[in-house]
């Protein structure tokens, strides 16, 4: 009973999202001359109003479990041993730092691998910085939302923890093979990913860790896809300025 309502969840939320998506790239609603940014404006405002409607039927379905986990929780809580990561003997204050740097360092690499040729330099983020730091706030609120209350909440007390954080790793990697970290190297680490911020709520009884670890990656690969979207408008000025003078000495 449980695993079919959360089954319905993240597959109901999931199919609404990639719907909205799509709505959201054919609506002509414009706030930036950058196509990534007038798209995320319009898709999280329908991310974060799925993610509201989706809390307080969390909440008249285990309100024990919702009001448990939605919450900060205990960022200094012991987090419980796992050997083929060598996380032992921690508490959630070192491991979420650490898992906060290592994390993200990954993600960067990867990010800039994919980037690094269609890439404005850095300087050009700073006037789209605030677009970027709102909009992963909000996915990454929105996210842990589906995917981790959406599974934690239901399935905490009904199922072992383990199996828990493998079906969190599961809905949370499976989205990614189209997404950002794309293919079956993203899902595989949006995967991983999944199942320790999974980890990071079951233990410390709330989201802080899984919000602020998912919102250091949303930096990153936002901030990427912002300096993708500059270097396409530079070459496309370029483009249209030697078109018109070769216009000139025709």
């Amino acid at each position: 009973m449980e695993l079919t309502f959360v089954l319905v969840v993240v597959l109901g939320t999931t199919a609404t999202i990639l719907r909205l998506s799509q709505v959201a790239k054919r609506h002509p609603f414009s706030v930036s001359q950058l196509e990534f940014i007038n798209f995320q404006s319009k898709y999280q405002f329908f991310l974060v109003g799925v993610a509201l409607l989706l809390l307080p039927l969390l909440a008249a379905h285990d309100s024990t479990n919702f009001g448990a986990f939605f919450a900060v929780g205990s960022v200094g809580a012991p987090a419980q041993d796992v050997q083929w990561l060598a996380i032992q003997n921690e508490s959630w204050l070192s491991l979420g730092t650490s898992l906060s740097l290592s994390i993200t360092l990954a993600t960067t690499i990867f990010v800039y691998l994919r980037f690094r040729n269609s890439a404005a330099g850095i300087k050009h983020l700073f006037p789209y910085l605030h677009w970027v730091i709102l909009f992963a706030a909000t996915n990454a609120f929105a996210e842990e939302v589906i995917y981790r209350l959406g599974v934690v909440v239901p399935l905490f007390g009904h199922m072992g923890s383990d199996y828990i954080l493998l079906i969190s790793a599961v809905a949370f990697g499976v989205p990614h093979l189209r997404g950002m970290p794309n293919g079956l190297i993203g899902a595989t680490m949006a995967g991983i990913l999944g199942w320790l911020l999974a980890k990071s709520v079951v233990e410390t009884n709330g989201i802080f860790w899984a919000w602020s670890i998912h919102f250091l990656q949303d930096i990153v690969i936002f901030s990427a896809f912002v300096l993708e979207g500059v270097a396409k408008i530079a070459v496309e000025k370029a483009t249209g300025k030697l078109a018109g003078a070769a216009c000139e000495r025709s």
